[in-house]
């Protein structure tokens, strides 16, 4: 190698070895660009309001149980609210077996007034669950004392179970299915909490059995939220006609 050659080449190792590492290239960090800064954290839910929202429910459920008790229920109402008792507490012969709703969906309106939506089931005397209902609340007034200035009906779901008596006269099913209700029946009546539930089809397994898949529903008397268990019911058909298989127990 000429001395300039080797020169040049010695200038550039020298420049260039802080950044070699065992032989390679040292990576350096990404930097990180922000655009803009972060949105604030969502506002906590104002727990007078949810205790509001609750205790109106609830005084309704009872009122549903007791309609001796639905003026209970009305002293809630702020003066100007129009609400008819089956809006209120539902229809004669059924209770208001559970009711839900999301912190995060209460919106706040101007003076001091705020709304959210609400879902509501309700079942007959002996736990059948009837419909469910959508509805928007409208609150008004001040942190402690606030009342319900409006119900609005939003949506309504009827939980018939007229289909499911048609496919179980088709497959010659109709004792299972009765099995299935007094036995779903019972079980409501031994809970010692609000309890309902719902028989949403049935269909065969095989000659001998069908399958009644069913929804059991359970809630907190005065509680928002509820528990449901999707079990099915199997029911055996032999000697003395359809019975339940001791695994839906």
């Amino acid at each position: 190698m000429r001395p300039v050659t080797k020169l040049l080449a010695l200038a550039f190792l020298a420049v260039t070895a802080p950044h070699f590492s065992s032989g390679a290239l040292a990576e350096e960090a990404p930097n990180e660009i922000r655009l803009g800064h972060p949105p604030p954290p969502a506002p906590k839910p104002d727990q007078a309001e949810v205790r509001a929202v609750e205790r109106f429910l609830a005084a309704r459920q009872t009122a549903s149980l007791d309609r001796s008790r639905e003026a209970a229920a009305r002293r809630i109402l702020a003066g100007g609210a129009k609400v008819d008792p089956a809006t209120l507490a539902g229809e004669r012969g059924e209770t208001l077996m559970a009711f839900d709703f999301n912190d995060g969906a209460i919106v706040h309106l101007a003076s001091g007034r705020f709304r959210l939506p609400v879902y509501l089931l309700f079942a007959d005397r002996d736990g059948r669950v009837t419909r469910s209902r959508d509805e928007e609340l409208t609150f008004e007034g001040g942190r402690g004392a606030f009342l319900c200035a409006s119900i609005k009906v939003r949506g309504v779901m009827s939980w018939d179970s007229g289909e499911v008596a048609k496919t179980a006269d088709r497959l010659k099913a109709s004792e299972a299915l009765e099995r299935a209700d007094d036995f779903l029946r019972g079980w409501a009546k031994r809970q010692t909490r609000p309890a309902g539930y719902s028989i949403s089809d049935l269909y065969a397994a095989d000659p001998a059995r069908v399958v009644i898949p069913c929804l059991r529903f359970t809630a907190q008397p005065g509680k928002r939220g509820y528990d449901v268990t999707d079990l099915p019911l199997m029911m055996s058909r032999g000697p003395k006609g359809y019975q339940l298989e001791p695994a839906a127990n």
